[in-house]
């Protein structure tokens, strides 16, 4: 849609230049079909502009062919499948210390400060480190890692365009308890833009996860459109 793509051009350039960021980008995909409606992300490759040293580099598309660690984006995905599976609700309560052990690991909230008890919502809301942990422990090792595969972070998304990478997510396959609680808040697993775009689908459609896709189908030689 050439309307949407125009505005997220304009916004991964807004954001870039407020933020000083060495990469913004934006996907907008229908949610119900995987039908990417924009897709930008800047630094831009000028075509013009053959001295450019960084130019190899920035013929990839990273929010494809990249896998970045995404921290406490993902804590909705890990709720969600928590929910799922009956282990907790919005109401399910908490009591939040600031810092949780884990092995031999203190886990702290990004401030470092306590909430008292709270319901999951506001574990969500305040972006909760330990109350993520909670979560993840109460649903055990094999049934987080179940969950958090279901989402297919492990595979490529099948999306129509070169050069994608499937996510970097050994510690969800590990013994090791700490980085299952790291996982739980988005830190200790990568992976590529679209396919966070492909698991944030399934929220919003009823929990079916869709192929991103650019393109309708092909034209073939009676001039049809075949899907």
């Amino acid at each position: 849609d050439s309307n949407v793509q125009k505005f997220a051009e304009e916004q991964v350039s807004d954001i870039s230049q407020k933020y000083s960021a060495e990469m913004a980008g934006v996907i907008v995909m229908d949610p119900q079909t995987g039908e990417i409606v924009a897709m930008a992300s800047t630094p831009r490759f000028n075509p013009n502009d053959s001295k450019d040293p960084n130019a190899l580099g920035l013929l990839q598309n990273p929010l494809v062919e990249r896998v970045y660690e995404y921290g406490s984006v993902i804590k909705p995905l890990v709720v969600a499948g928590a929910i799922d599976e009956g282990i907790v609700t919005p109401n399910t309560m908490y009591t939040d210390k600031g810092t949780i052990v884990v092995a031999d690991k203190t886990i702290k909230n990004f401030d470092g400060k306590a909430r008292g008890t709270v319901n999951i919502q506001t574990v969500l809301d305040q972006s909760l480190n330990t109350g993520m942990v909670f979560i993840e422990q109460k649903m055990g090792t094999q049934l987080f890692r179940n969950k958090m595969l279901n989402y297919e972070f492990d595979k490529k998304t099948g999306i129509d365009l070169p050069g994608e990478v499937s996510g970097l997510i050994s510690n969800l396959k590990g013994p090791s308890p700490v980085g299952y609680a790291t996982a739980s808040f988005g830190q200790s697993i990568a992976f590529s833009s679209v396919a966070a775009v492909k698991a944030f689908s399934s929220i919003a459609n009823g929990g079916y996860l869709v192929t991103p896709t650019i393109t309708k189908g092909y034209i073939n030689k009676m001039g049809t459109v075949v899907p």
